[in-house]
């Protein structure tokens, strides 16, 4: 399972607004880049958001990763609603039609001691 490490929890988590996501299909895509700011890679996923809660939404992952699951931080201002459409994902070479959501992160991983 893919999951998020560290705190972040959102002290004005929404409940009402993560619950109304939940049976909806979503686009994810997570950036990496260096302590400088250098690109590094792109992940990217789909599938259905499973359950919310102020630790994470579980998003039941679904294609080249079915059968996996991925909890992404609490935080649903990186949530937004789809534009219809065919979403290309560069990384798995997938094509997804007319998700409900999307989300993007940027990481930053931190200096390698």
């Amino acid at each position: 399972m893919y999951k998020w490490q560290g705190d972040i929890r959102e002290p004005d988590f929404d409940l009402a607004l993560a619950s109304s996501y939940v049976g909806k299909y979503i686009l994810i895509g997570v950036s990496y880049f260096d302590a400088a700011g250098n690109f590094i890679e792109q992940k990217q996923m789909h599938g259905v958001v499973s359950s919310a809660s102020p630790e994470g939404l579980k998003i039941s992952l679904r294609g080249a990763r079915e059968g996996e699951s991925w909890v992404m931080p609490p935080n649903l201002d990186s949530v937004s609603v789809a534009s219809p459409g065919l979403y290309s994902l560069r990384s798995t070479g997938e094509e997804i039609e007319n998700p409900d959501l999307l989300s993007t992160w940027n990481v930053t991983k931190p200096n390698q001691l």
